[in-house]
């Protein structure tokens, strides 16, 4: 075994990660999407420094350095550690999960790497863990949705036979196709296999999916298997009724909802903010209010209606989305659904401009999505006009050190802000 694969266990956290996402309504389904869509944002909600304490507490010790080393690529595997002690994260997982189903409680033992002398880590020795790292809810709802991904090629069908043995599983790939990794678990065993060069050197297809996985499945077909599955821990759930298109806590504006079962935790979250009551004319086509048309003549009806950015990426993928009608002439917008957003900067955000091979200060180039693209758009930076875009909303400037605030205003007076940081040039 290489002593550090570069490979890093963080799918399985960024899985977890959703799973606690899980506890406040989202669904399964949505969480496979969303981890491939907005794992960087949902840290940056979530917090890199807590997520990494997450990770420590969890058994990892690879990752010394602090959250601002990291930073957002922490979600994508921006750090390393060993397969010893990836193995032995799901290891620690599913043994919360197997003594909070026989005993209903947590022991602050359960979180270590893996041991040769079982002895050493009896139950009755523990002490209990009043505030354990992650709930038996959150890691048995995240094993129901590891179970559900594609397994390899050799094992094409599997879901239609019952003899195929349950297992929760994940791989994960090196930048540069240096090395790859397969970790699974049932209620027995845990099985990590990595694959790679011992230089590190790397080779094209060198993949967790099509290296590593191949590997894990023919050594789980191979090992006795109870048929058991992990106990679903009822009492830390609750069945939560959620929005079937955000997956967030239904609110009094959603058309269409589903009980899903979800950690009790999920009923102090917030309820579905993409429904809203819109206000439209007698034919549905516009946008109105009590301003310019009669209250008589006023239709309100739920709507869909998800931020700029998120609106973007979602209608490639959902041809069904329904933008918002645009206003009626002489019906003012209130502005309560924005109509524009930054893709990049994002607000807060810290930029260190290099130089290209060239020699030359490189620039930024600043992103907006406006939900009608061929409105023009007009760029301020430090309140200082510096252009206008129409269709592809992207501004290429120079900034130098300091604080900035790059302003967007279209033709009907649309706003946007973010603020920024320029941290250094490179000399």
């Amino acid at each position: 075994m290489k002593p550090l694969p570069t490979s890093s266990p963080l799918g399985l956290f960024a899985d977890a990660l959703i799973q606690i996402r899980s506890e406040h309504g989202l669904t399964q389904l949505q969480c496979a999407e969303l981890i491939e869509r907005f794992p960087l944002k949902m840290l940056q909600k979530y917090d890199p420094s807590r997520f990494l304490e997450l990770l420590r507490k969890t058994g990892f010790t690879t990752f010394n350095k602090p959250a601002d080393h990291y930073g957002l690529s922490l979600i994508l595997g921006g750090g390393e550690t060993t397969l010893w002690e990836l193995t032995g994260a799901y290891a620690s997982l599913s043994r919360v999960l197997n003594t909070y189903g026989t005993s209903k409680k947590y022991y602050s033992g359960s979180w270590h790497p893996p041991v040769l002398i079982p002895d050493e880590h009896q139950i009755k020795e523990m002490p209990e863990d009043p505030d354990p790292p992650l709930s038996a809810a959150s890691i048995w709802l995240t094993y129901e949705a590891l179970q559900k991904v594609n397994r390899p090629e050799t094992e094409t069908g599997w879901q239609y036979f019952s003899s195929t043995p349950d297992l929760a599983w994940k791989t994960g790939t090196s930048f540069g196709f240096r090395d790859a990794w397969a970790a699974g678990t049932t209620p027995e065993y845990v099985i990590g296999v990595w694959v790679g060069n011992a230089d590190g050197e790397g080779r094209p297809g060198l993949t967790g999916m099509t290296a590593a996985a191949p590997l894990l499945f023919d050594l789980v077909n191979i090992m006795p298997s109870s048929g058991k599955w992990f106990a679903q821990p009822y009492d830390e759930m609750t069945a939560l009724k959620v929005c079937n298109l955000s997956g967030c806590r239904a609110g009094p504006d959603c058309t269409e909802t589903q009980e899903i079962m979800v950690s009790i935790n999920g009923e102090r979250s917030d309820m579905c903010p993409y429904h809203k009551m819109i206000h439209l004319n007698k034919s549905g086509t516009l946008q109105v209010n009590a301003d310019c048309v009669s209250p008589a003549d006023i239709i309100s009806m739920p709507w869909f209606v998800l931020p700029p950015a998120m609106e973007y990426f979602y209608r490639q993928k959902h041809p069904e989305y329904n933008t918002l009608p645009p206003f009626a002439p002489g019906c003012s917008d209130a502005g309560n659904v924005p109509a524009m957003e930054f893709i990049y900067p994002p607000p807060g955000i810290r930029i260190f401009i290099p130089r290209d091979q060239s020699g030359h200060q490189t620039r930024v180039i600043a992103e907006v999505i406006h939900r009608i693209p061929s409105k023009k758009i007009y760029w301020h930076l430090d309140n200082k006009f510096v252009g206008t875009t129409k269709l592809i909303h992207q501004f290429e400037f120079f900034a130098q050190s300091g604080d900035h605030i790059l302003t967007v205003v279209d033709e009907a007076g649309n706003s946007a802000k973010s603020s920024f940081k320029v941290t250094g040039l490179m000399e």
